[in-house]
């Protein structure tokens, strides 16, 4: 019984030594407002992704708010480690979302869950394309708010505003 004890304790001992080392990257917290022609921009999906030559990869994404706000998370953690980014931003899509319960529209986990159960359009249904923005941006090594403007006039891109 005595050995049961032993292996436990060292099973317990080696598990707790398992750590992948994530939680030690150091993560800058980023926070913005998107707009679209410099009117807020709700319900979009911001997505910041890492440069190859970044010394840790931390993809972050977080839904803009009502008033076209966000705040990066990676993995349940506030921010992004500092280097750079190409910042992808995907305005909602209008016509799932006048299909979606409205009391799941302030749920963001069950409004994204709504809209991909369904389906793609059916045939005979023209789906208007929804423009995804991208925008290069450089984190640095501390808290930073970076805002991005949607110019609706073109099909991609647009400009930062920090």
């Amino acid at each position: 019984m005595r050995w049961v004890r032993v292996v436990a304790s060292l099973a317990l001992t080696g598990l707790v030594g398992c750590g992948s080392g994530e939680e030690n990257y150091p993560l800058v917290r980023v926070t913005g407002t998107i707009t679209q022609n410099g009117k807020p921009l709700s319900g979009a999906d911001v997505s910041f992704v890492p440069d190859g030559g970044n010394k840790y990869s931390t993809p972050a994404v977080d839904q803009t708010g009502p008033e076209g706000n966000y705040m990066v998370r990676y993995r349940g953690r506030t921010g992004v480690t500092a280097g750079r980014y190409k910042v992808y931003i995907t305005p909602p899509d209008e016509d799932a979302a006048s299909k979606v319960p409205e009391k799941f529209k302030n749920d963001p986990m069950m409004f994204k869950l709504m809209k991909q159960a369904q389906g793609p359009p059916k045939s005979g249904t023209e789906k208007k394309a929804v423009v995804k923005s991208e925008f290069n941006a450089e984190v640095p090594e501390q808290d930073v708010v970076l805002d991005f403007d949607i110019k609706s006039s073109s099909s991609a891109g647009g400009t930062p505003k920090s």
